[in-house]
């Protein structure tokens, strides 16, 4: 019995060392569930901070790919340019190099003086043979703006790909670098003229003509061009009406004349209502506002011929005494009178400075 009492002493003491193991074992495990716990908040708000971090590059990133899609533009198209330019540079610096080539043959000619005394008696021969030397190629210019010089015809490119034209650049008035499309004085051309002739061109460039659509077209499409018109009464009067920007169609767009704006001078704008109309000649057979074209005899972005407004008729019948038909403008200015013949006109463009 005694032996009995002692073994459930031991186990009663055996028992209580395991709860007490047992409670210690639990506080040691719940102590490390709390420091993984904090290690993972850390680790989370660590992360978010990494995210947003991120997140901003990834921001900054997609703004700097947008500047640099941007700056690619602009790049290749001041390329673009420059080639053009190239090309005009090459062509002027072969004029240079050929008229250079003439002065430096000329002044070592002239230098040996007793030399050029002795071939005096041969030089008759020598003129007939430099009556045949080719002429040297003239300077070709992107525009009218880029010319250095009067008024007068200058040899132009629209770019280096295509082909050179003559047009009449006038560089005496309003800052000069104006490009002449159209140019009335003496009545010395008929402007009643087919759509294939006012396409491409017609008339004599250093007096009346007409520069043609295809290349008001190419030029006005290239670059931003803005308009200038001056007019002359047969009274000597004079005035001018200028719009900041003119776009020429195509011609499968029936060369459609766009103006951003109305006019501003002296004159009083008589064009602005014709913005958006297309081009029609007496020889069509549709279009709008054909009538126009066959009741004024001439070439235009005509405008409703029945109705009294703001038009005019610049390609008209030259002479005092055509009247309706003849050239005129709508509105009066001093010195002239409303649909009064005029003895002069000029419509010219200039590439804008951007």
């Amino acid at each position: 019995m005694k032996s009995v009492l002692i073994y459930l002493a031991c186990f009663a003491l055996f028992c209580k060392g395991s709860v007490v193991f047992a409670n210690d074992v639990a506080g040691s495990v719940e102590n490390r569930l709390d420091a993984i716990q904090s290690s993972l908040n850390l680790i989370f708000v660590e992360a978010s901070e990494q995210v947003e971090a991120l997140t901003k590059e990834v921001r900054a990133l997609k703004q700097s790919l947008d500047h640099v899609g941007w700056y690619s533009e602009e790049v290749k198209h001041s390329v673009a340019t420059i080639k053009d330019n190239s090309e005009l540079l090459l062509r002027n610096l072969t004029v240079l190099t050929y008229r250079s080539d003439e002065i430096i043959a000329n002044q070592q000619y002239c230098a040996n003086h007793e030399a050029f005394k002795s071939l005096f008696y041969d030089l008759t021969p020598k003129c007939g043979a430099l009556n045949s030397t080719p002429h040297p190629p003239e300077v070709i210019f992107s525009s009218c703006k880029d010319v250095v010089g009067r008024s007068g015809v200058y040899e132009l490119a629209v770019n280096a790909l295509g082909s050179p034209f003559k047009a009449y650049c006038e560089m005496d008035q309003f800052g000069g670098g104006w490009t002449v499309f159209q140019k009335r004085q003496d009545g010395s051309v008929d402007f009643n003229r087919s759509w294939t002739e006012y396409r491409e061109g017609f008339g004599e460039v250093s007096g009346e003509y007409w520069l043609g659509l295809e290349t008001l077209h190419q030029l006005t499409t290239r670059k931003p061009h803005e308009l200038l018109i001056i007019l002359e009464n047969f009274n000597g009067s004079t005035s001018y009406e200028r719009y900041a920007g003119v776009v020429i169609d195509n011609e499968a767009l029936r060369y459609r004349i766009y103006l951003n704006s109305t006019g501003s001078g002296s004159a009083d704008d008589s064009l602005y209502l014709h913005r958006g109309e297309v081009f029609v000649t007496p020889d069509l057979t549709s279009g709008t506002f054909l009538d126009c074209a066959r009741q004024l005899a001439s070439g235009f972005w005509h405008f409703d011929c029945s109705a009294a407004s703001s038009r005019n008729n610049l390609n008209g019948v030259y002479g005092e005494t055509a009247r309706k038909n003849g050239i005129w403008w709508y509105n009066s200015f001093p010195g002239y009178l409303q649909y009064n013949p005029l003895k002069a006109t000029q419509m010219m463009i200039r590439e804008k400075v951007l």
